[in-house]
């Protein structure tokens, strides 16, 4: 009988096996922009974290140095960039980039890569304690360190490292998920620890709350003073968060600082949005902010786009198919119309 258990399991690691080449390949077969945004990976210091923060820049660049798809492996699709190149002449505005929980920077190069052919630096970090194989639960509520990590990056970048010459007259910031409450508060959103457990006990064992009250996380002991500082920093004009996280916990007065431009989306009809991120309110308590709800998506849409074994090993995990697009339109489809809507949103502001 063991013989037979064997035979099943190499069977089954086979077609494991060949589904992923075969989506390796069909990744590498997707033809490469006539335009590759520039790549340049390197660490910066940050004293609020015992730490160093891993950087990734895209950048406008000259059509040198050496070209790489990135971010790519047998579940998700990458993006392609140029390593090394020469930066492109003239002064550019500044994009700082956000990550949602248990995410990193490059998953979101596909847009990060739109911007930059467009013009602009985009200058991103994995956060520690919420990124991609270190997403801790007791770390996740500290939601004050992001906006720290976004500033120190725009203390970085103002520096013109690897050749770049930013315009800090001109700085927007784009998060997702928890990366969206994350430049939110760099444009003034502060939130309150009291209504966040209020919040949690309405989602309790729901998205957010729940991951977190599994795992033990006593909301009770949240550093409220840090919990509740303003993180404002005023270089940032334009800020665009998508289904961005805790809007259900903003502070009575907590938008009254927001002097940036703010456009809010939310992937999916409105009432199909989950408490945890659907932030209509929320954009009608912020002067002069847009909103808009992306039809026929969901909040993994913004995820980097999966390959079929993406669906199916992630699909067999048993936890959410981060890759399952069941009854939603087809991903790459909503990122053509996501990069036309966020890059349309920065150059209109930067006067691209």
């Amino acid at each position: 009988m063991k013989w037979v258990i064997r035979l099943a399991v190499a069977a089954v690691l086979g077609v494991v096996v060949l589904f992923g080449a075969v989506a390796l390949l069909k990744t590498k077969d997707r033809p490469a922009p006539d335009v590759l945004p520039g790549l340049a990976l390197t660490q910066v210091p940050a004293p609020h974290r015992d730490m160093p923060l891993d950087v990734t820049v895209w950048y406008p660049a000259q059509q040198d140095g050496t070209e790489e798809l990135v971010g790519q492996n047998a579940l998700f699709y990458g993006h392609h960039v140029r390593r090394g190149a020469t930066p492109r002449d003239g002064r550019h505005p500044v994009v700082v980039l956000s990550h949602g929980s248990g995410g990193n920077a490059l998953q979101l190069g596909w847009i990060a890569g739109e911007l930059a052919r467009q013009g602009m630096i985009v200058v991103a970090t994995d956060h520690p304690g919420t990124r991609s194989r270190d997403s801790d639960p007791f770390q996740t509520v500290r939601v004050w360190e992001r906006p720290l990590d976004l500033s120190l990056l725009l203390d970085w970048i103002a520096t013109g490292p690897e050749g770049l010459s930013p315009d800090m007259s001109r700085i927007g910031a784009l998060g997702f998920s928890l990366g969206g409450h994350s430049v939110l508060a760099l444009a003034g959103e502060r939130v309150s620890k009291q209504r966040f457990i209020d919040y949690c006990d309405r989602n309790a064992g729901l998205v957010d709350c729940g991951w977190m009250q599994a795992a033990g996380v006593d909301f009770t002991t949240i550093e409220q003073e840090a919990y509740e500082a303003s993180r404002l920093d005023r270089r940032v004009g334009h800020v665009l968060a998508v289904d961005p996280a805790l809007p259900q916990a903003v502070a009575e007065g907590g938008t009254d600082d927001i002097l940036a431009r703010v456009r809010i989306l939310n992937l999916g009809a409105v009432e199909t949005v989950p408490e945890a991120m659907r932030a209509d309110a929320l954009a009608d308590r912020i002067e002069r902010a847009e909103y808009a709800a992306v039809p026929g998506a969901w909040h993994f849409s913004f995820l980097a786009e999966c390959s079929a074994m993406g669906r199916i090993v992630i699909g067999l995990a048993g936890d959410d198919n981060i890759c399952s697009d069941s009854g939603m339109r087809d991903r790459g489809v909503l990122h053509q119309e996501l990069r036309a809507d966020i890059a349309g949103f920065f150059a209109r502001g930067f006067g691209l």
